[in-house]
């Protein structure tokens, strides 16, 4: 009986010595005594020995982006941009973006007059003035691009309630649907306008100045998307969806939208022109 308690004793001691949480079950062992009736060694009870665990330090991994969403995309167009423009408070988001929109009409305008005025009939006008015509082409594919790239071209499209003022009726697909339809018909329109002369082929006088109006056409449009460059630019919007586009491209490609303007604006001359006659401002 005493080794019994004294094997207790000991089980107890070595239990008190470890946290339960550190302990486990381990094997199993039998008590043995001798039975008093019998005088033979008998199991008296099984113990199982407790067992010290050592646990490896829990790791936690901080991140600075909720888990599933990724900066760019979707939801993730709300994280910090790179430009940093979407942290700003929404009435200086506001402002920010519409001090753009009128540098890009600025700067287009000075294009557009002065800038072309000033080289008009030199060398290198005279050489590049007639491939202009070829921005139908790279439109037309743009166009085509709307819906081979229909995810990616939506994600750059600014929902409703970006700085605090943008709306537009439909969604963001629908609206990249669209847009792709006005770039293949004013890009094709412009195309058949300039190939159609060189090419010997008489048009209708009924469709009027072709080259002209796929010109104006796509100057509309050209305005009517830069709000989605914009957007690009001030909440970090990829597009592609896994190319994440620093601000000095954007700023880059801002810039060049003012030129596609002046392009097209000139471009459009005669139909402005018929636009002003029949208006009776001429």
């Amino acid at each position: 009986r005493r080794g019994v308690m004294a094997a207790f004793l000991c089980l107890a001691v070595l239990t008190m010595r470890a946290p339960a949480s550190a302990l486990q079950a381990g094997p199993a062992y039998f008590v043995h005594g001798v039975d008093s009736a019998g005088g033979m060694a008998t199991p008296l009870a099984v113990v199982h020995i407790p067992v010290r665990v050592r646990r490896a330090p829990s790791i936690v991994l901080k991140t600075s982006e909720p888990a599933g969403i990724v900066r760019g995309i979707g939801e993730g167009r709300n994280l910090p941009s790179p430009s940093g423009i979407n942290t700003l408070p929404v009435p200086l988001q506001a402002a920010t973006v519409v001090a753009m929109l009128a540098a890009i009409c600025a700067l287009a305008s000075a294009i557009a007059g002065p800038g072309f005025d000033l080289v008009r009939g030199s060398f290198l006008w005279n050489l590049s003035r007639p491939t202009w015509p070829l921005l139908g082409l790279i439109y037309l594919a743009a166009g085509v691009a709307h819906f081979t790239e229909l995810e990616g071209f939506a994600n750059i499209t600014p929902p409703n309630g970006t700085w605090g003022f943008w709306w537009t009726p439909f969604s963001a697909k629908f609206n990249v649907q669209w847009t792709g339809v006005v770039e293949i018909f004013g890009g094709l329109w412009m195309m058949i306008g300039a190939l159609a002369p060189v090419s010997g082929i008489a048009l209708p006088p009924a469709l009027g100045p072709m080259l002209s109006d796929g010109a104006l056409t796509l100057w509309l449009l050209t305005i009517g998307v830069t709000p989605a460059n914009l957007f690009a630019l001030t909440h970090g919007a990829n597009f592609p969806l896994d190319l994440e586009t620093p601000p000095t491209a954007h700023a880059i490609r801002l810039a060049f939208q003012a030129v596609l303007l002046a392009m097209l604006w000139e471009m459009a001359g005669p139909t402005l022109l018929d636009f002003k006659v029949n208006m009776g401002l001429m």
